[in-house]
């Protein structure tokens, strides 16, 4: 069954968004590599360094991690266990994929009320030495659970819809370059 076109645009502008965040991923990273060699090489080249490093490339960290989580699940990349759904018939696995998709959609929307009450408890909380929001390290759970929560949204309504086995990715799964 082919989807509608307005359900492709969705798909391609998906794809758009995956790529800016992948882009965002090769920065924060680069960034943080620089920082922390950059670090290595002024403690025991120069025996100073710089004080930031430590706190800013902790959140970087953080960052990294909740980002990638949205790729990974855009990409279907995710570690998974599924050759019993594998073996489902058609109709089986598409209510599968819906009901999984469905307790991914739950677990974000718990992830994402959680780490707002966190941003709002730690807007006034700065990090003691580059003098941040400790709210900025919460913000990234928060905007991977929404980022997560859309992928499983569009997954589920492609269970549900029949357009794929469960998973709205344009094309097939991807399983690495």
């Amino acid at each position: 069954m082919q989807p509608p076109p307005i359900v492709t645009g969705i798909v391609r502008a998906a794809d758009l968004v995956l790529a800016a965040l992948e882009a965002f991923l090769v920065f924060v990273l680069a960034a943080m590599i620089v920082l922390v060699f950059g670090n290595v090489v002024l403690r025991y080249g120069f025996d100073s360094g710089i004080t930031v490093t430590d706190e800013v490339s902790r959140m970087m960290f953080v960052w990294i991690a909740f980002a990638g989580a949205i790729a990974v699940s855009r990409r279907h990349q995710q570690l998974g266990v599924d050759f019993v759904v594998a073996a489902l018939p058609v109709l089986p696995r598409r209510i599968v994929h819906l009901l999984g998709n469905l307790a991914i959609l739950f677990c974000c929307w718990v992830l994402v009320s959680g780490a707002w009450g966190q941003m709002q408890l730690n807007w006034i909380n700065t990090a003691p030495v580059s003098g941040l929001p400790t709210a900025l390290t919460y913000a990234a759970p928060w905007l991977g659970g929404i980022g997560i929560g859309c992928v499983a949204f569009a997954n589920a309504l492609g269970a549900a819809f029949g357009y794929t086995a469960g998973a709205m990715a344009s094309g097939e799964e991807d399983h690495g370059a």
